[in-house]
């Protein structure tokens, strides 16, 4: 995949670690792969902005780790370099299936504000996210588990894993219907 000069800039500029690029160019592979199947069953979705978007989704991750952090830094990274707001939108709703305002505040999230995917283009990248382990494509299947595993690990937010897991159950749903094909 050929890596857009823009995104190149920002991942040296911020020494986006090289596991962390692998990780954003696979999530880019699939996220493009599903976006190419909406658009060709008719429907109008940004394939330029599911691929900078996707490649661009963990730029958080070159200054934290921190899972309830690094989507935000992601979009306050983003917004600093000048990249259009629909980028960075796709940035900061990747994580889990999505934060409401009110869950953000429960969480207590540093920005309180919706971070819930809205348009297809933040939907496909959240998706492609979550099939996406490492730099290795996985199953919804694992990513479920994935989930079932969390929810035993940390109880204090077991909430918050059952409403990614009925989030993320209906983001699939939408983009089969619009894709056509199952996920």
């Amino acid at each position: 995949m050929e890596i857009p000069e823009d995104v190149l800039k920002v991942w040296d500029k911020y020494r986006l670690p090289e596991n962390v690029r692998r990780h954003c160019m696979k999530v880019a592979e699939i996220a493009l792969r599903i976006a190419e199947r909406i658009k060709r069953n008719g429907h109008n979705i940004d394939l330029e902005a599911v691929k900078k978007g996707a490649l661009l989704h963990d730029l958080g991750r070159a200054v934290t780790h921190e899972p309830f952090r690094h989507f935000i830094i992601s979009g306050e990274l983003l917004r600093k370099e000048g990249f259009d707001e629909k980028i960075v939108r796709i940035a900061e709703r990747h994580f889990s299936a999505g934060v409401t305002e009110e869950e953000a505040k429960k969480l207590g999230l540093e920005v309180v504000k919706s971070f819930m995917p809205e348009t297809i283009e933040e939907k496909v990248v959240c998706y492609a996210d979550k099939v996406t382990r490492g730099d290795k494509e996985i199953s919804f299947e694992e990513f479920l588990k994935r989930l079932d595993d969390l929810e035993k690990e940390h109880p204090e937010t077991a909430w918050f894993t059952k409403r990614t897991r009925e989030r993320i159950i209906k983001i699939k749903e939408e983009l089969e219907r619009l894709a056509g094909v199952e996920l």
